[in-house]
């Protein structure tokens, strides 16, 4: 039975090849998508995973060899970004075929007369090379190509020269390699828009080659089939203190790249990591301010939608700066949002007396709606504040950059804890993140401090019960 399966299912062949391999589901998940390359049914896959996340040994050292169990006289070639590299990958898939367990699984043997790393060949005619980017393959097919990370590190990624240098390779060397209908699986590290995935991601945009994306960020950016979001990808070697403690180790950038699969390129990027600035705690003490609670609602809660952003962002009367002080991003009910409203506001009046806390609120279609359910809820409990509704006319990519100058002149602190965190991370990506919830948020401040009425200015529901409020 073992037998049988091994030869069917990469991952029982995984086991049964090393007794220590202990997979993930996403290694399950990977290896459903290759097994589907050898039958033919995906002729372009691409893996994003972050590094040591089993990504290589399953797909660049295991999946050779088990497809050359069931296709011997088939043609394979690994690439890597140095032809180093690329041997060590073929030295360890040509030991696991000539391993005891292997030979039980499938009894193919190599060739005595043919055996180093780079360069090997089955009995039944069938071919293994293992070759650096730039390097020449000649007289060598593929009905399999595997390139796994062309890139080795930062330099190489910003270089426009060595970047072109893959691209050529790729278009001229390797891809001419392929057998008719022959398969390509290209697993990078995402260090630049510009690499080789992101122009083959371009090209199918612009009706190319389609290609099969598996995308597994070290942290979930979203809810997934088998993680919520914020959970690691692989807890069991790197939970989330992990990530974090490499995180604060490597910065947001290098982070972003290698374990979020989002690449953050300085030369294009509008928000700027050297723009963010923090404030201390005791600025904020004892000292008459406006507290704003700025909330951008998603249009519903379909997994199509945005998340709901929401920003608290602090203001003295006598001062240009905003102190951020929290934000967050999820996919809440507006149930749930007027719950966490009201725990906003009852936390900074009791930290801040001297604070001036309101809400300002995002409303169209639907969301008009919350306008009323936060009066109804002030009357149930009792409790009473300022809440704006902000009606917005420009797009939010406009109104996010209307933000920049306001960093780069010092304007705008972040809270300490926010360094590297979501929102950094949404403005780093601006315009080209999947995200871009708690910026937007943001943006409403620049409405919410208008000392004039205007048409898209915020308009107020004061309650009786309140105080009279003023302005910034």
């Amino acid at each position: 039975m073992v037998k049988q399966r091994s030869q069917k299912y990469l991952i029982d062949f995984s086991i049964a090849t090393k007794k220590t391999y202990v997979p993930s589901w996403h290694h399950e998940v990977i290896a459903k998508k290759l097994e589907a390359v050898e039958r033919g049914e995906i002729k372009r896959l691409m893996l994003f995973l972050p590094p040591r996340h089993g990504k290589s040994q399953l797909a660049t050292i295991n999946f050779p060899a088990w497809y050359l169990g069931r296709n011997p006289s088939k043609e394979v070639i690994t690439a890597s970004y140095s032809g180093e590299l690329a041997q060590d990958f073929g030295g360890k898939t040509r030991d696991l075929v000539n391993s005891e367990q292997y030979q039980h699984i499938f009894g193919i043997k190599l060739r005595p007369d043919e055996q180093s790393r780079s360069k090997w060949s089955t009995e039944q005619a069938g071919t293994y090379t293992a070759v650096g980017v730039g390097g020449a393959i000649t007289g060598r097919g593929a009905n399999i190509l595997i390139i796994d990370d062309p890139i080795k590190n930062r330099e190489e990624a910003d270089s426009e020269v060595y970047r072109d240098k893959v691209w050529n390779w790729y278009t001229s060397t390797a891809y001419t390699r392929l057998e008719k209908n022959g398969a390509v699986i290209l697993i990078v590290t995402r260090w630049h828009f510009d690499d080789l995935a992101g122009r083959l991601l371009e090209q199918m945009k612009n009706g190319g080659e389609k290609w099969e994306i598996v995308r597994f960020p070290g942290i979930a950016e979203e809810d997934e089939e088998f993680r919520k979001i914020g959970e690691p990808l692989w807890p069991d070697k790197y939970d989330f203190e992990a990530l974090n403690n490499i995180k604060q180790t490597i910065g947001l950038m290098e982070f972003s790249a290698l374990y979020q699969q989002t690449p953050l390129v300085s030369e294009l990027q509008e928000f700027k990591p050297n723009y963010f600035r923090y404030f201390e705690e005791e600025e904020l003490e004892d000292v008459k301010m406006n507290i704003n609670i700025l909330i951008d609602p998603a249009i519903s809660q379909k997994d199509t939608a945005c998340n709901t952003g929401i920003i608290d962002v602090a203001k003295k009367l006598d001062k240009p700066f905003w102190y951020v002080m929290d934000d967050c991003s999820a996919r809440l009910d507006p149930l749930q949002v007027i719950e966490l409203v009201f725990l906003k506001v009852n936390e900074y009046r009791h930290k801040y007396p001297l604070a001036n806390v309101r809400v300002f609120i995002e409303t169209v279609a639907f969301q008009q709606a919350y306008m009323y359910f936060f009066k109804e809820e002030m009357k149930k409990r009792g409790e009473y504040f300022n809440i704006n509704e902000v009606k917005t006319r420009s797009d939010k990519e406009g109104r996010i950059r209307g933000l920049i100058p306001m960093y780069k002149t010092g304007v705008i602190l972040h809270r300490p804890a926010m360094k590297n965190g979501p929102l950094e991370n949404e403005l780093l990506q601006f315009p080209n993140g999947k995200f871009i919830d708690r910026a937007d948020a943001l943006s409403f401040n620049q409405i919410a401090s208008q000392p004039t009425v205007r048409s898209s200015s915020p308009r107020k529901y004061v309650p009786v019960n309140s105080e009279s409020l003023t302005g910034w």
